[in-house]
């Protein structure tokens, strides 16, 4: 007990300690009087909420995650699950913030009244385990970005940049505002991840192991910053594993769960008195939270049942406690309290409006602006993405150019300009492809994050994406392209010239789609795997290891629905066809190949047409671009259902 209390009277001492920063909001400012009269504060109640899986791949079984768990989160408390893992914790965690929904049983309510999860979307926001940030952005760029995408457009940006301010301050990185959040440490992670989302200044804020990989330094800053939340009247409830006394003392209300059901429902301050009552009694100088979990785990015997129809699985309130605003009140004025005056104003804004309005805050468009000019960002600062590629596809150009040097212009090099055809259709659909694959599943935990706390549409995601990359793929094709083709001399015809780079690009559009479309459906590791045994059969029915005429019946299907045959095609025609005239014999009395014509008719290639190739490519990479997106939205809410338990 002594323990508990020593840790309770921590919460007054940190308060005046200058090695935490953070301890300086608590200022001598009094509570807006909104947050203590409860205006506009939000409650939290569930009721027999319970949670299963199917287990097994033939005899299917259920295990239950949650059993008819009940409980109430008050606002201006900061309330801690706790338990041992595979608790259940996450699992609760995830369906009262809304990010879990299907197969849920029971009732969630806010303020006595059913949950609307779009409702409760729009007022809250979920800050996960694991701190998903743009890591080539600036603590400030990506502030600002959220910001645009999280204000209303109305707002100008000085007002945008002043509030931006005010909140960085407040969590203590306006000092780093500088810095790539790559750069920053495993406490400032978390700050910024929270800084993120007091832009709209949430009223209920969820946290999943918020002191998760931080040292003792930084798990103190860190809930202290989540006490200092709290205090301006909003509901914080967060996951902890196993906290210190000092720690578990900061904390206004517990809510201990194990296998499912709720143990233990109350304030820090009566968590040993309620053990005590069925003879547990914690040794002295023992951390509290450890012999609660010990317990739990059953090394002092089997209290489930006990402590569960004790605490009549979250329902009795009889160990709960009124917060004390005696020590906690005063809080930061540049956290603005959630009262009424949570509305933005501004002198170019004839009324008030309030930030969450519709959907989003802001329009498709401007999420589409916003984003692509934080993917352009990203991307000039990415050398493995931007630079390198750039590059690949000069040195290579320059290497094959050298080559296959002036092989376009007598009739004897017919063939190794075939197979110079060939292979740039391989490299450009290669290259295009797995740029993509590698790297577009690195921003799927991104992508869940900030769309599930509002921050812009799936669909703005994904067209932003889609539109900011397109131009670097098509200079980078275009260097090849122009390069290998007047090494290679190929003739000199502007319509040959514009045809030849037209394929180029349209083979590498299409690609990338594939490579989008394989990065949607699969992470890094298995993309790179199964991505090119995709690729395989398209490959296979090209028109260069077999042509259509010598293969067999049963498998001339395939031929039509490659697009490395029509990108092949298309690229041979450019430069041989449309009567191209015959060519220059120079080594030798005869050349097979002389007429261009004769060569198509021995490739099966003289009925081929560039206009129909032109057409199917273009309908592929429409096909394969909005195809992808239905993926990744299947996926994306497919992840909720997947999330760690």
């Amino acid at each position: 007990m002594d323990q508990v209390r020593s840790s309770v009277n921590f919460n007054e001492q940190c308060s005046e300690s200058s090695d935490l920063k953070l301890a300086a909001a608590f200022s001598s400012n009094a509570l807006d009087q909104s947050c203590v009269n409860g205006e506009n504060s939000v409650k939290v109640t569930f009721r027999n909420v319970g949670y299963s899986i199917d287990r097994g791949f033939f005899k299917k079984e259920k295990k239950f995650l949650l059993q008819d768990v009940s409980g109430d989160f008050y606002s201006s408390e900061l309330t801690a699950i706790i338990g041992p893992s595979g608790a259940g914790k996450s699992t609760l965690m995830d369906i009262l913030a809304g990010y879990t929904t299907s197969g849920v049983t029971g009732h969630v309510y806010i303020n006595d009244k059913e949950r609307d999860v779009s409702w409760l979307r729009k007022r809250s926001s979920y800050i996960m385990q694991d701190d998903h940030l743009q890591p080539l952005l600036t603590v400030h760029e990506a502030m600002t970005v959220a910001a645009n995408l999280k204000l209303s457009s109305q707002l100008n940006v000085k007002s945008k940049e002043e509030k931006v301010k005010e909140i960085l301050e407040s969590v203590d990185l306006w000092a780093q505002k500088r810095t790539r959040t790559s750069g920053l440490s495993g406490g400032q992670r978390k700050r910024l991840s929270i800084a993120l989302e007091l832009l709209t200044n949430p009223q209920i804020m969820f946290f999943d192991e918020p002191t998760s990989g931080l040292d003792i330094v930084s798990t103190k800053q860190c809930i202290l910053l989540l006490k200092k939340l709290a205090s301006s009247n909003r509901t914080i409830i967060c996951t902890i594993h196993q906290p210190s006394a000092m720690i578990l003392g900061l904390f206004d209300h517990l809510y201990v769960v194990s296998s499912g059901a709720c143990m233990y429902q109350g304030s820090v301050t009566e968590l040993l008195p309620y053990l005590e009552e069925i003879k547990l009694k914690c040794p002295p100088f023992h951390n509290p939270s450890d012999f609660l979990l010990e317990v739990l785990s059953g090394e002092y015997g089997d209290y489930f049942e006990i402590l569960q129809q004790k605490s009549k699985n979250g329902l009795s309130l009889k160990w709960r406690r009124q917060i004390q605003f005696s020590s906690y009140n005063a809080i930061d004025e540049r956290i603005p309290p959630c009262s009424k005056s949570n509305k933005v104003t501004d002198s170019n804004i004839k009324e008030p409006s309030r930030i969450c309005t519709g959907s989003y805050s802001t329009s498709f468009l401007y999420q589409v602006s916003v984003l692509v000019q934080r993917t352009f960002k990203i991307i000039s600062r990415d050398k493995t993405l931007t630079l390198n590629r750039l590059l690949t596809h000069v040195l290579i150009a320059i290497f094959i150019g050298i080559l296959y040097y002036g092989i376009g212009l007598e009739a004897n090099d017919m063939l190794n300009n075939f197979k110079f055809m060939f292979f740039s259709v391989m490299f450009l659909m290669l290259t295009s492809f797995n740029c993509v694959t590698t790297t577009f599943p690195s921003e799927l935990p991104i992508l869940i994050r900030e769309h599930f706390n509002k921050w812009y549409s799936l669909k703005s995601y994904y067209l932003a994406v889609t539109l900011a990359d397109i131009p670097v793929q098509i200079v980078a094709t275009l260097l090849y392209g122009f390069f290998t083709y007047f090494l290679t001399r190929q003739p000199l015809e502007t319509f040959r010239i514009i045809s030849f780079l037209f394929m180029c690009v349209l083979i590498s559009l299409v690609a990338q789609s594939f490579g989008l479309l394989i990065g949607a459906c699969m992470d890094v590791k298995n993309g790179v795997i199964f991505g090119p045994f995709c690729m395989l059969p398209f490959t296979i029915f090209s028109g260069f290891f077999v042509q259509l005429n010598a293969c067999h019946s049963a498998m001339k299907w395939l031929f039509h629905i490659s697009f490395i045959k029509y990108g092949f095609e298309g690229m041979v025609l450019a430069v041989l066809g449309y009567n191209r005239p015959k060519l220059p014999c120079y080594r030798g009395e005869y050349c097979h190949y002389r007429q261009p014509q004769k060569f198509l008719e021995f490739m099966d290639m003289d009925e081929s047409s560039y206009s129909r190739a032109v057409m199917f490519l273009i309908g592929l990479f429409l096909v394969i671009r909005i195809s992808a997106y239905f993926i990744l939205r299947a996926r994306v809410h497919k992840s909720r259902g997947n999330k760690r338990k």
